[in-house]
């Protein structure tokens, strides 16, 4: 009976042992969407982006005002417009909206494409400014806020990430 009691034993320490070694591991979760939206890189890259694009989006709005205009024209005057007059201005207004359609799917394209690329060079910075902590800290695991169900605030580096990650750091 007693060497039973001591196989169990033994077997229960072997089980635990495990979990005590577990519970020393240092573990972080990080909040990719604070860090991303408060980042100066990503802020930047957004301001980049902006004026990169303003030109096209002038472009498109003075399209839209053209479009609009033709078509309020057309549905105002049609009335006392020759059917050529009348033809012509209808041929105006399709070709118009099919022009502005062209541009702002270009427009939703290019920017889209040009977004992902500022916002690799902002992930890889963070990506690399966590290795950084992981290392530098001791990290054993650092989690996405994400996908961690629960974490408390002590294990959150959330402000640590983007302090690494400010330009002066």
């Amino acid at each position: 009976m007693k060497k039973l009691k001591h196989i169990l034993l033994a077997l229960g320490l072997t089980c635990l042992a495990p979990l005590a070694q577990a519970t020393e591991a240092k573990i972080g979760v990080i909040d990719m969407r604070v860090i991303v939206s408060n980042s100066p890189q990503a802020k930047a890259a957004m301001e980049k982006l902006k004026s990169e694009f303003k030109a096209r989006e002038e472009k498109i709005m003075a399209q839209e005002k053209s479009v609009k205009e033709k078509a309020e024209k057309l549905q105002r005057n049609s009335a006392v417009m020759s059917e050529a007059e009348k033809a012509k201005l209808e041929k105006e207004v399709m070709a118009g909206q099919r022009e502005l359609q062209r541009l702002q799917n270009e427009y939703r394209e290019d920017a889209a494409m040009r977004q992902q690329e500022e916002m690799k060079k902002v992930i890889d910075k963070v990506s690399a400014a966590i290795d950084e902590i992981a290392k530098k800290e001791k990290y054993d695991l650092i989690f996405v806020r994400e996908a961690a169900p629960f974490a408390s605030k002590q294990m959150d580096i959330t402000d640590k990430v983007l302090k690494a990650t400010a330009p002066n750091a």
